[in-house]
């Protein structure tokens, strides 16, 4: 009997399959389908199979199959794996891996975690500070003028410029497209007709192109016309809702306390101003409103003025240096100049203002009075590497923890060499790990950061955020990190365990010869190192600061209580107030001043000399005070006489400081005279006479800090209260510690009697003085927790590299503990060569500690002393943390019983 015949499959699909499938795969692939095509048919019939045939011939139209290789014998060629296969079997192995090494794993990414949470933290708080004012698209066209003045006497550099030279500039330079002014006038009370609110706020004037050059978001109204018309005011959202509780307010009014005449009409309410914004107004005048004013129309006509802060828009592709120079050339046709005096300009770009305006009088002050928070582009450099330094040490562990433990994966890396991977597919397997590693950490991370962000803003005052709103270029960055950080850690452990040979690997030789382990000693020193350089400079910076809240500072900053004066009626009112004030039971002194010691506003400076001295004018600083001042302040007079009364409108007090400059030794009533004042570097005649206020010394007070520490102590005038340079601003109270809210309630009573509408603003000296170093405090703690992290992340790599050791080395302990060894011995035994590391980094990290702390206390006229008891005690607390590190697990393997260490070999 003939047996049944094969059933044959259909012939169109077979010979599209034929000719698809590479001839290398070609008789395995079609022996299969039909194999698989017979068994169908018996169990499902012909007419079914061949209806299901077409599907799976087209299953096989995929590279894999198609893919040729004529080289590659049929017989022998299988079918090569896919860059996804091998990808999915790295990760694959990488998981396997790390989920079997639980502890190293844990250590890995514990250390990579903190490293990288301090790493987006700091790097947060920068990208933050080097994008200030980039939130207008013309930002990188925007340039402030920056007015340079020499003197015989002086060199200023000044945030301030003319009228003339911003109006005349936009007209006659073909460079410039736009220009736009500023013109700030102090502080005064603002207030809604409707329902009486007031409040204190700054007041400033601005040209139409302020609004036309920069992007100030309306929330109603037009942001760009809003100040073309006189009487018009533009408000933030905050004042808008302080004064008439809704931001829908265009087309109300508002009154200005010295404008009780003149209503000024809402014409846009502005988004509140980005946290990262030079520009921190409440509110703008137009300019329009005061342009016919008699002031107005002298400034008008005077180049040599530095009333306005001055903003240029350049046009597409102009050159700043050129449109500068020809500024300069249109200054020098219209400006006469003494001799010996020179003026000049340059721009300084927008984005530049925040960080680069460190020497620019008025450098941080853009329509306002108080000036903002300065960047200082040292620390963003020692801030940026700090951040680098730390998340490199968290990579170093990952490579030091790696390569130690390179010995027990040699059996697996010779049986991966001898069924034929190459070394890039061990590298590439490796670099698969720390890529595991690193994204498993960076995730943890984001989560972290998040996590601490509500507390860090409130610490730096700031508005910082990582999510999926946030910047797309912090994203990029963050992602470029994580590659480099996962290559940065990997490469060296992938390099070191893929270039041995099978042969060498499959007899269980150590994998690390001489040079690898002085690499891992070296990484080792170098964490150490920067913990404890971190660790000098935060205890430095602690002491420093610590000594500017301490230092006599010539005059007792306790409870002195300093109220603003805020209107005409309380300024004029002083005796009765005063009187007032003293009659309270726990005011102690009372002073009357134009400015106080510590001062956040600008102190007025003054041109002085000799009456009938032929020389040039000195440069000194003034303060309006009342005889009182002295007794309030504690201030020492050191000779001739405080002030007596009215009677002594025409005397002055200078400081040691003064006097030596004006070559007085004792006061006897000489005669000096002060032709103008400044402020912020600007100076103008006392009077429209050019008359200049003729003075008597009268006495010598002791040099006291009238200015931050950074500081040295300047020349000092004390004009009495009724000078004609500077009139009172403030009141200083010497009040008792106790029941301080009723004493402030009843001076609040004083002062209302004497003007219904005053608002109380006070605040007291030494918090004050304290926000002088708020920064460096801020500084200080992030150093600290910086440090602490940094000592962390180098514990968790010792504490790895000491389990490693202690695990390679337990035949030995097992044999020692037999011979008689106790656990002290062996302790120090596995102790020893680590200790021996951290000394050495102790030995490296002292001096570069030493220069850097050195570098920057200079930048205080009087500061600390870098002494050796605060490198005595970083270096002891290194050595503890590392002993504590290590001897954990020391301890714990010369614990072990010797029988059973000895019988596991």
């Amino acid at each position: 009997m003939n047996p049944l015949p094969t059933p044959q499959p259909p012939n169109w699909p077979d010979k599209l399959l034929n000719w698809l499938v590479a001839p290398h795969l070609r008789e395995e692939v079609l022996g299969d389908i039909h194999e698989r095509y017979a068994l169908r048919v018996q169990r499902l019939g012909e007419r079914a199979t061949r209806r299901t045939y077409w599907r799976e011939v087209l299953a096989y139209v995929r590279p894999r199959f198609i893919k040729r290789q004529p080289n590659v014998s049929a017989y022998r060629a299988y079918p090569k794996p896919t860059n996804t296969d091998m990808l999915r079997n790295h990760f694959k192995i990488a998981f396997r891996t790390l989920s079997r090494h639980k502890l190293y794993t844990g250590l890995n990414v514990a250390g990579l975690t903190f490293g990288v949470t301090c790493f987006l933290l700091i790097g947060l708080y920068l990208f933050d500070e080097l994008t200030f004012d980039q939130q207008h698209s013309r930002t990188n066209r925007i340039y402030r003028a920056i007015q340079h003045k020499k003197t015989p006497t002086e060199d200023l550099t000044m945030a301030a410029s003319s009228y003339k030279v911003a109006e005349e500039s936009k007209k006659q330079i073909a460079e410039i497209e736009n220009s736009a002014r500023i013109n700030r006038v102090g502080r005064a009370n603002l207030s809604n007709p409707d329902n009486k609110n007031t409040f204190q706020e700054t007041i400033a004037f601005g040209s139409s192109g302020l609004l036309e050059m920069f992007d100030f978001e309306a929330l109603d109204g037009d942001s760009k016309s809003g100040l073309n018309e006189p009487n018009t005011i533009v408000i933030v959202e905050e004042l808008a809702q302080r004064l008439f509780n809704t931001t829908q307010v265009v087309g109300k009014t508002v009154i200005v306390e010295f404008m009780p005449d003149k209503p000024l009409k809402i014409t846009a309410v502005l988004k509140s101003h980005p946290r990262n914004s030079s520009f921190t107004f409440n509110s703008i005048i137009s300019e329009a409103t005061i342009v016919n004013s008699d002031d107005f129309a002298q400034w008008i006509a005077n180049w040599d003025d530095q009333n306005f802060l001055t903003f240029f828009l350049l046009k597409q592709q102009a050159n700043p240096e050129v449109a500068a120079q020809k500024i300069n050339n249109l200054l020098n046709i219209n400006l006469k100049r003494e001799a010996g005096h020179s003026v000049r300009y340059s721009l300084q770009p927008l984005a530049d203002m925040h960080l680069y305006s460190e020497n620019i009088e008025d450098g941080a002050r853009n329509g306002n009075v108080e000036a903002m928070s300065q960047g200082v582009l040292l620390y963003i450099k020692i801030f940026a590497v700090v951040a680098l330094f730390v998340l490199l040490i968290a990579c170093i562990n990952y490579m030091n923890l790696a390569t130690a433990r390179a010995s027990n994966r040699s059996k697996e890396i010779g049986v991966r060499k001898a069924s034929g991977a190459f070394q890039s597919h061990l590298i590439h397997q490796f670099l698969t790990e720390s890529l595991v590693v690193t994204a498993i950490s960076f995730l943890l991370a984001v989560v972290l950061v998040n996590l601490l962000l509500p507390a860090f803003n409130e610490f730096t005052d700031k508005e910082l955020s990582l999510g999926i709103f946030s910047d797309y270029r912090i994203w990029l960055y963050t992602f470029v990190a994580l590659i480099i950080t996962a290559l940065l850690s990997g490469s060296y452990p992938a390099f070191l365990l893929s270039r041995f040979s099978p042969l060498l690997l499959l007899k269980n030789l150590k994998l690390q010869n001489k040079g690898d382990l002085s690499l891992r000693k070296g990484l080792v020193v170098f964490q150490f190192t920067i913990s404890v350089v971190m660790m000098i400079a935060t205890i430095v910076l602690f002491q420093q600061v610590r000594f500017a809240n301490n230092k006599d500072l010539g005059f007792n900053k306790e409870l002195l209580v300093v109220i603003d004066i805020n209107s005409g009626k309380i300024r004029s009112g002083a005796e009765t107030i005063k009187t007032e004030f003293s009659r309270i039971p726990t005011v102690k002194n009372v002073s009357a001043t134009s400015r106080v010691p510590g001062e956040w506003k600008t102190i007025s400076t003054v041109k002085i000399r000799p009456e009938g001295n032929t020389d040039e004018h000195k440069i000194a600083y003034l303060i309006g005070a009342d005889e009182n001042f002295a007794r309030t302040f504690e201030v020492q007079l050191l000779n001739g006489r405080n002030f007596s009364g009215m009677s002594d409108s025409t005397s002055v007090i200078v400081n040691e400081t003064a006097a030596k400059l004006l070559g007085i030794r004792e006061a006897s009533a000489q005669q000096v005279e002060i032709p103008a004042r400044g402020m912020g570097g600007s100076y103008s005649p006392l009077n429209e006479a050019n008359q200049p206020f003729n003075a008597r010394v009268v006495g010598i007070v002791k040099d006291f800090h009238f200015q931050s520490l950074r500081e040295k102590i300047a020349p000092l005038v004390l004009a009495y209260q009724q000078n004609p340079v500077f009139p009172i601003d403030y009141y200083t109270a010497r009040i008792e510690g106790r029941d301080i809210p009723a004493t402030l309630a009843k001076m609040n009573d004083v002062l209302t009697s004497i003007d219904p509408t005053h608002q109380l603003e006070y605040h007291f000296l030494d918090e004050q003085l304290a926000r002088f170093y708020a920064e460096d405090q801020r500084r200080e703690t992030l150093l600290i927790w910086v440090a602490l992290a940094t000592i962390f992340i180098a514990c968790l790599g010792l504490f790895g590299l000491a389990t490693y050791a202690a695990e390679q080395r337990i035949k030995e302990i097992g044999v020692r503990k037999v011979l008689g060894a106790s656990v002290l011995n062996l302790t120090a035994l596995l102790s020893k060569d680590f200790l021996k590391l951290v000394l050495i980094a102790n030995g490296i990290a002292f001096p570069l500690a030493w220069w850097a702390t050195h570098q920057w206390l200079q930048e205080f006229a009087y500061h600390i002393d870098v002494e050796w008891w605060m490198f005595t005690v970083a270096g002891i607390l290194s050595i503890l943390i590392a002993l504590a590190t290590v001897s954990y697990q020391a301890i714990k393997a010369a614990l072990v019983n010797p029988v059973k260490s000895l019988r596991s070999e």
